[in-house]
């Protein structure tokens, strides 16, 4: 249950995520700067098995990560998975690029995680989607200024309507987060900004990318509660243009 969205400018890129969780979840950690692999980067802390659903590193590379398959729709029952999710990203954020990214991932047995929708992005070349459906892996590359996924527990394909509807407002940076932020077509589990009796949207995220630096904020809250967030910067070493 989460949305992400980015969008592409002069400048580099932003990445928007809302995550959203059932209320008998643990509270996440704040983002912080970690080291990994002599590789710095930031990312939030899952409260529940210490992984993690969104990071950006010093490279300029940023993943993120949502429970099922969002773009095929073939979600295979598996076994009871036996790995968090959120491990695997921990693993993959050190990586100093996209396509190191995915080569990790068609390297890795990942028949012990439940199905789950992958995007990475870096400065200067093409977001790439990665799928595990619990038993096969697809690979999109996706060359959009402006792109949007969603998932979710509840009525998948209503909510994706739903958000998609929302989305086509968009115009720009601004319009990215006023869609975070939305309630639209009312506050429910079908708006951006998700409010249920037993979940809702739980953080927001917002990543900035340039050469020069990363920007991370993070609020442990929805969008629309306007909660005070943490605000950490990156400096970036050898970004590709």
């Amino acid at each position: 249950m989460c949305t992400a969205s980015w969008i592409r400018d002069q400048n580099g890129y932003q990445v928007l995520f809302n995550r959203d969780e059932k209320l008998t979840r643990k509270p996440a950690l704040e983002p912080r700067l970690v080291v990994g692999n002599a590789t710095r980067f930031l990312a939030p802390v899952d409260g529940d098995f210490g992984g993690t659903w969104i990071g950006t590193n010093e490279f300029g590379v940023s993943a993120c990560l949502l429970n099922g398959t969002n773009l095929t729709g073939s979600e295979i029952q598996a076994a009871a998975p036996r790995c968090s999710r959120g491990l695997l990203l921990l693993d993959l954020i050190p990586l100093p690029s996209v396509a190191a990214i995915c080569d990790r991932i068609k390297a890795t047995d990942l028949s012990a995680f439940a199905p789950f929708t992958l995007a990475t992005l870096e400065l200067g070349n093409h977001a790439a989607i990665v799928e595990w459906d619990g038993s096969s892996k697809t690979l999109v590359l996706e060359d959009a200024d402006r792109f949007m996924l969603t998932s979710s527990s509840f009525d998948l394909e209503g909510v994706q309507l739903s958000r998609q509807r929302e989305y086509g407002h968009v115009q720009d940076r601004e319009g990215l987060r006023a869609f975070h932020r939305s309630h639209g077509p009312a506050r429910s589990a079908y708006s951006t900004c998700m409010h249920r009796t037993d979940a809702k949207t739980v953080s927001f995220s917002w990543i900035q990318v340039s050469r020069a630096k990363t920007d991370f904020f993070y609020t442990p809250g929805a969008p629309c509660e306007a909660l005070p967030g943490v605000h950490l910067t990156l400096t970036n070493s050898n970004c590709s243009s």
